[in-house]
């Protein structure tokens, strides 16, 4: 089930929903590459495929132990 078959009206579904949505697009983004291709900067900043789910996963950590726990 997509976030978008999710219900409106309930916030926590609609929410957990998104959340999965996006870390299976993550991980399927990821999936199949070795670690070299990870860490390969394919623009002209810093940043990685790794360096991004680095982020993801410290931002979702954050967000739910900090906002979401109180």
């Amino acid at each position: 089930m997509g976030a978008f078959d999710v219900p409106l009206d309930d916030e926590r579904t609609q929410l957990e929903a998104f959340v999965e949505e996006y870390r299976s697009a993550v991980g399927a983004t990821l999936d199949g590459l070795t670690e070299e291709q990870a860490r390969r900067r394919l623009v002209p900043s810093a940043t990685t495929l790794l360096g991004l789910l680095k982020h993801v996963t410290w931002m979702q950590r954050v967000w739910f132990e900090e906002c979401v726990g109180g």
